[in-house]
């Protein structure tokens, strides 16, 4: 009768050190794994947000009907406040009647916001989610006038300016309207006036750079709705 041959203790240790090796390295893959798919659906997420903040501002600036005519209190406007960017407009594309509507963009600390107010109910603001932002800088293109100076807020990422052109022949301003000079803090200052005249100026594009919590600025050139 022959006797069965088994393992010995040093064959099974050594097959046990063999198994845990490769276990440990798989584990630690695994777990780089883990950690890029998180960082990439982080990156995502940011992507997402950043995008639907354009487009949603985008919309915003699209709704305003600049004139060359002199601004009444029931004019369309946009300007630069000490708290973010400042949209006043009428609302006409939706399924309710046309509204009068208040618009600010507005940076609080870390969070950026954006308070609608309609005029029939001023204290019944609607508040988008907050969303986290670092910092902020925009700048107005103004026709004639050029771009004003940038105003930041926040921790905002520096980055290089280019001014942009926009194609097309110059608008046509009316020298006789009631002079709008641009508002406290914004920069940039309309053209001197041949004496005797006033020039009336109209802002044609708006320049947002939003920086992200990860500290990427991204910057986008929106139009304003009016008559070019």
């Amino acid at each position: 009768m022959k006797q069965q041959q088994g393992f010995t203790l040093l064959e099974v240790l050594i097959a046990l050190g063999i198994v845990s090796v490769i276990s440990i390295l798989s584990w630690q893959g695994l777990e780089e794994v883990l950690r890029s798919a998180g960082r990439v659906t982080q990156v995502d997420e940011q992507i997402q947000t950043v995008n639907a903040v354009f487009t949603q501002l985008e919309k915003d600036l699209e709704g305003l009907e600049l004139k060359l005519e002199a601004p009444t209190p029931e004019s369309d406007l946009i300007e630069v406040t000490g708290n973010g960017l400042l949209i006043q407009l009428t609302q006409r594309n939706t399924s309710e009647p046309a509204y009068r509507e208040r618009i600010e963009w507005v940076l609080d600390n870390t969070q950026l916001l954006r308070i609608a107010r309609r005029e029939l109910n001023p204290e019944l603001p609607s508040i988008s989610e907050p969303i986290p932002t670092l910092g902020m800088q925009i700048r107005l293109l103004r026709e004639p006038g050029g771009w004003g100076s940038p105003i930041v807020f926040g921790n905002h990422a520096v980055q290089e300016r280019n001014d942009l052109e926009l194609q097309g022949p110059a608008l046509q301003v009316n020298t006789n309207a009631t002079p709008t000079a641009p508002p406290s803090g914004e920069g940039g200052t309309p053209p001197a006036a041949p004496q005797g005249q006033n020039v009336l100026t109209l802002v044609r594009a708006v320049e947002v750079s939003i920086t992200q919590p990860n500290r990427q600025a991204v910057t986008r050139v929106l139009l304003t709705g009016g008559v070019y």
